[in-house]
């Protein structure tokens, strides 16, 4: 009777979820159908003849593709390194190194934005991206490539933003890696040579998870908005393009053009990343499966202190994941003065800081804009964690009973919040709101629904994984010991799961904290601006207000700040050996 009591609880929130996270997008499309007077098939059919939409698709696979590349070649020599030899602060390198994941989108636009700048370090030694002269200009010349720098600055924010996946899924699976195992191959003739090394040993042990970083690096590139926004201006994406036309898209009678334009991109774009969510959940699927190894320390110590070549290479990722926040911080202090014809000086000031604190600029100070972000974050997590951990449970429940292949489709379902462009979900909201109940748009808390459709999914990705790793005979100890039904399941159960879920926890008040798109669109409607939205509102303004600039930085380092502590939670919890992709 419990267990029949637990399923159909289990049953009732995966549905309730999947309603609340395809209900907007699907509200969407028909509001665009409607205005367009197109189905959704006619309208995939003529996605190639809306304006801009095969350049926004041919770029966007483009950057996407090349992002994830270069992700993997940065981030897997850091790994590989990381993960081999005995560091003395091994989790401290860990930990910087997965800072950029969770550092909110517009930050590190910021971020980039003063690298490629005329004062920063790029232009200093000649690689000028932001204006695109010298080398960069006479590439441009010699192929015909419009704008390389820009394409060029945007990869390399990806790999960035994206550089602690591919660390956090193959670092951990090298550093437990029984040494045993390399001496035993090198002796059989098919591992006398690193190219037999590398097919018989090292692909089947970490590829699964090179290549499921890869697909998440692909999808999260694919679907970036505030980096192509700020670093790529002249080119448009998939998710840019929507953002582009949103504001006037599904309005009868105005305008129709741009609603055709965003609903034929949202059907293709939602197409290629199922695809791309199909290939992350059964390469993820296929990592978690991979068997634990020795314990990271006996490994670790097996292989001794890292070579020069080891600690160049890691000590280099640390300056290129660290080097656009302490830019954006630095920034936050210096005040221009002087004017165009005398030329510029720079001066340290806390001048940016108090514009920004005052609200002077934008539409209110980095102190309310963060209550009203915090308070989203809050209300976020409390629906958002309880939800993934039963759609979680749910999934791993039908694995357990063999029922895999609905398993598998309910895996997939969870993901699908991913393929759908946050505009499209921001939109669908909004246009909900307007036609069935314009009254909400007096509630404070409704930036919170979209938060929680695009964070939940990746309460699943981390504690799916974690609750596979969970043993059933650990529970069956905790009975034989007599334990009472709430103690069984929490020492037999939960308490291999703490980890994870404070893990989940401080990640999905992170993501909440740096959500642009749907809240961008969203909160235009109402006075509950974020504070990522501030920033973007700050870098917006003309820069002929010296303090525009460095309260930008100021409000942007508010927001690095506050995700960075909630991160250092999550590290602190995180122990060795513990399921969870993220």
């Amino acid at each position: 009777m419990l267990r029949k009591s637990i399923w159909t609880g289990r049953t009732i929130a995966v549905l309730a979820y999947l309603t609340l996270a395809s209900l907007p997008f699907i509200y969407a499309l028909g509001r665009l159908q409607v205005v367009t007077g197109h189905s959704p098939w006619e309208a995939f059919w003529r996605f190639s003849s809306a304006y801009g939409a095969m350049d926004a698709l041919s770029y966007t696979l483009l950057e996407a593709t090349a992002s994830a590349l270069l992700t993997v070649c940065i981030g897997l020599p850091i790994a590989w390194y990381l993960g081999r030899y005995e560091w003395r602060y091994a989790g401290l390198f860990r930990a910087l190194f997965s800072v950029p994941f969770v550092m909110p989108a517009i930050v590190a636009a910021m971020g980039f934005l003063l690298m490629i700048d005329d004062e920063g370090p790029l232009y200093f030694i000649g690689i000028d991206l932001r204006t695109e002269t010298g080398i960069i200009g006479q590439i441009s010349s010699l192929t015909g490539w419009e704008h390389p720098g820009h394409f060029l600055a945007l990869i390399l924010a990806h790999a960035w933003f994206n550089l602690s996946l591919i660390i956090r899924f193959v670092e951990p699976t090298l550093a437990r890696l029984d040494p045993a195992w390399e001496e035993q191959l090198s002796l059989l003739g098919q591992g006398k040579n690193r190219l037999g090394r590398i097919r018989h040993l090292w692909w089947p042990v970490i590829g699964p998870a090179v290549l499921c970083a890869a697909s998440l690096s692909f999808l999260f590139s694919f679907t970036s908005f505030a980096l192509v926004k700020w670093l790529s201006p002249f080119n448009q994406t998939l998710e840019s393009l929507m953002a582009a036309y949103g504001g006037s898209a599904g309005i009868e009678n105005y305008r129709v053009d741009t609603s055709e334009i965003v609903m034929s991109a949202s059907l293709v774009q939602f197409l290629i990343l199922l695809c791309a969510l199909w290939m992350t959940s059964t390469l993820q699927q296929r990592h978690s499966s991979r068997f634990s190894l020795i314990s990271e320390g006996g490994a670790r110590a097996a292989r001794g202190a890292p070579h020069w070549r080891a600690k160049m290479v890691v000590y280099s990722g640390v300056i290129f994941a660290m080097g656009p926040l302490l830019a954006a911080l630095l920034a936050s202090f210096r005040v221009r003065e002087g004017n165009f014809a005398d030329g510029f000086t720079y001066n340290w000031s806390l001048e940016g800081w108090a514009a920004a604190w005052s609200g002077d600029l934008a539409t209110m100070g980095i102190n309310d804009a963060l209550v009203n972000s915090l308070g989203y974050a809050f209300w976020t997590l409390c629906i958002a964690l309880p939800t993934g951990w039963m759609l979680a449970s749910t999934i791993h429940g039908l694995e357990m009973e063999g029922r895999t292949r609905l398993a598998k489709a309910l895996d997939i379902a969870t993901l699908l919040p991913l393929a759908v462009s946050a505009v499209m979900v921001g939109l669908g909201i909004l246009l909900g709101v307007l036609r069935l109940m314009p009254e909400l748009f007096q509630w404070h808390y409704l930036p919170v629904l979209p938060h929680v459709i695009l964070t939940t999914p990746f309460v699943v990705r981390i504690m799916l994984p974690a609750m596979r790793s969970v043993e059933p005979k650990w529970k069956e100890q905790a009975e034989v010991l007599k334990l009472n039904g709430f103690r069984t399941w929490y020492h037999g159960y939960f308490a291999f799961l703490r980890g994870p879920a404070v893990v989940a926890s401080s990640l999905t008040l992170a993501f909440s904290l740096g959500e642009f798109g749907a809240s961008w669109l969203l909160v235009r409607a109402g006075s509950w601006d974020t504070l990522s939205v501030v920033v973007d509102q700050l870098m917006s303004r003309p820069k002929f207000d010296p303090l525009v600039q460095p309260a930008a930085m100021a409000a942007a380092c508010v927001l690095m700040f506050t995700t960075f502590v909630l991160f250092l939670c999550a590290e602190k919890f995180r122990h060795e050996g513990e399921g969870g992709g993220f």
